[in-house]
């Protein structure tokens, strides 16, 4: 195995990460997955398989496709999404190269450049890795629907990240600046950028990532809400626009902030509807302008903290949980707000889950949002919380519900025990629903059109509890090397396998329920249950080496269940 040489901070991130995701892979390719995850848009949770991919490729280590802040991961999932909507999207298509040296290649700058010129070029000269024909697919798919994309144009961002540190030397910035340029001249984007990704950029991305978010937010003026139970601070100002987008909607370096939305009870709905559209509308006229703020509902922010000093309040750890459209159409029509653009701005300190909960729910009830649209305060999320809560209590291996983007932060939980609404749902459409491929390539429909189906009242909370622990297992198993790494793209489908095996024969295997059998599978590294869920495993997907193509495609499931109802009672399973 090559050794990986990068200085000490650099490393102790990287091992943080490993240690967090449960990195299955070689050193080399972990790193990969640490720098593509610390460039990574959106702050949905992600999979560390789905930041790598398998096969030798010239010179790109990943490429990303984001629809506004949503990851989209297959040429399936994107016509999907095309499909059924007719509005317009923010597009960013990612490319990195990743480099684990302590030294810079002006070659390696260079020839990264020249891969991703050649993938993107009408007819390439070279042979690709079928993770990156099909993000070709994707990439044509944009231009296919280009009458939908905001500005006309996708943005293009190249990364070369590097264990190096910055350099000052010409030919290295020279190469950047060139690379940029051909990047430019291709003509397929809106904004294009070629980045010098070394050490301290990583550190800082990590950091924001994996790090809590504050904000110092301008104000013309603001005034205390009276004492209330549960509610540390609140305020209610009157901000510019300008300095809410500058300070709140983005970071320092002018990008949108990842995680301001996981409170919010819907995603953005494009400027063109009608909400929006109204609200944008009032931007496009001058005389309208200036009255902005009077004609729009607001903001509600709630944080950890929230201290006024001076005409500034500070912010940290905080969500906007009403005002997602706003918030958006801001972005999406930046250039447009001024200075005459003002905005009513609540901000709330709490962190009483209830509190937080009736916050969500009154403010956007009074927009009249669907209540099939709080995801956030379902009446079954709140007993699925519980539900852990209670039994991790008397568990070796304690599982997290976390219904709030970085709830469990404060007490240092590693991320792989924290099961998100999005992760329970892929989890629970695995071994419930038999449907791992949805779990796989469409996880965003659970959460979305599959909701009621996927956290319907009275489903026992023991099934969402056993489905997680199985994925958590799983995903322990493979980073111990238990199982080869090639395994990690199939969990889903070998969680698939575990239940119908589970379902037809737990009480052969001496348990009372299907999820007795399904955690005892799962709960061993060696012995009897150990070398059941070996037999399981080989049986069921003989070989891990399946092709993109193959591995999202129903015809897989239904010869992987075959392979199990083929499986014969021995000494394994006895």
């Amino acid at each position: 195995m090559r050794t990986l040489h990068y200085a000490f901070v650099t490393k102790s991130y990287f091992n943080t990460f490993c240690q967090n995701f449960g990195a299955p892979y070689s050193d080399s390719k972990n790193f990969e997955a640490f720098a593509n995850y610390c460039i990574f848009y959106t702050g949905d949770s992600v999979e560390i398989s789905d930041l790598v991919y398998d096969g030798a490729d010239p010179g790109i280590d990943g490429a990303f496709l984001y629809l506004d802040d949503r990851a989209v991961m297959s040429l399936d999932e994107l016509s999907e999404i095309f499909d059924g909507s007719r509005r317009e999207y923010s597009v960013s298509v990612v490319f990195t190269q990743v480099k684990s040296s302590t030294s810079w290649s002006k070659m390696e700058v260079d020839s990264f450049i020249a891969a991703v010129v050649d993938l993107l070029s009408d007819e390439p000269a070279q042979p690709h890795a079928p993770h990156l024909a099909e993000f070709r697919s994707m990439f044509k798919t944009v231009f296919d629907n280009i009458g939908r994309i905001k500005n006309g144009l996708p943005d293009l961002h190249v990364y070369f990240l590097t264990a190096a540190p910055d350099t000052d030397a010409p030919e290295i910035n020279a190469a950047f600046s060139i690379g940029e340029n051909s990047l430019k001249k291709l003509g397929y984007a809106h904004d294009t950028r070629y980045v010098k990704g070394h050490r301290d950029f990583i550190h800082d991305l990590w950091l924001s990532a994996d790090g809590p978010v504050e904000a110092r937010l301008p104000t013309i003026g603001y005034a205390p809400f009276p004492a209330a139970p549960n509610i540390n601070n609140a305020y209610v100002a009157t901000v510019q626009a300008r300095n809410f987008i500058d300070t709140v909607l983005k970071s320092a370096d002018g990008t949108p902030r990842k995680k301001l939305f996981e409170e919010n009870v819907r995603d953005f709905l494009g400027v063109d509807a009608d909400v929006n559209s109204e609200i944008a509308s009032t931007l496009d006229e001058a005389d309208k302008k200036s009255r902005f703020g009077l004609m729009n509902n607001g903001i509600t922010i709630v944080a950890s903290s929230v201290r006024p000093a001076g005409q500034e309040i500070f912010i940290r750890d905080f969500q906007i949980v009403n005002g997602c459209q706003t918030s958006n159409v801001l972005i999406s029509l930046d250039e447009k707000v001024d200075a005459s653009v003002s905005l009513m701005v609540k901000l709330i300190e709490a962190d009483e889950p209830s509190v937080i909960d009736d916050i969500v729910r009154a403010t956007n009830r009074q927009s009249k949002v669907e209540d099939a649209q709080f995801i956030s305060t379902l009446d079954v999320l709140r007993k699925l919380e519980q539900y852990f809560n209670a039994r991790g209590a008397s568990e070796t291996n304690r599982l997290y519900f976390e219904r709030r983007k970085g709830q469990y932060a404060p007490e240092n939980v590693v991320p792989v025990r924290v099961f998100d609404v999005r992760e329970t749902a892929r989890c629970y459409a695995a071994i419930t629903m038999m449907r791992p491929d949805l779990a796989s390539r469409y996880p965003n429909r659970l959460t979305g059109e599959l909701l009621n189906d996927v956290f319907k009242p009275g489903s026992p909370e023991e099934t969402y509890y056993t489905a997680c622990f199985a994925h958590y297992r799983l995903k322990m198993l493979i980073s111990n090397k238990k199982f080869d790494g090639r395994y990690s793209k199939l969990r889903w489908h070998l969680m698939c396998a575990a239940a119908k095996y589970c379902s037809e024969n737990y009480k052969n295997l001496g348990c009372k329920t299907k999820n007795e059998a399904i955690y005892s599978l799962f709960s061993a590294n060696e012995g009897v249950w150990f070398d059941r869920l070996n037999a399981l495993v080989t049986a069921a997907i003989p070989d891990p080496d399946i092709s993109r193509d193959l591995l999202k495609s129903p015809p897989l499931t239904a010869t992987i269940l075959s392979n199990v109802d083929a499986l014969q009672e021995n000494a394994s399973f006895a």
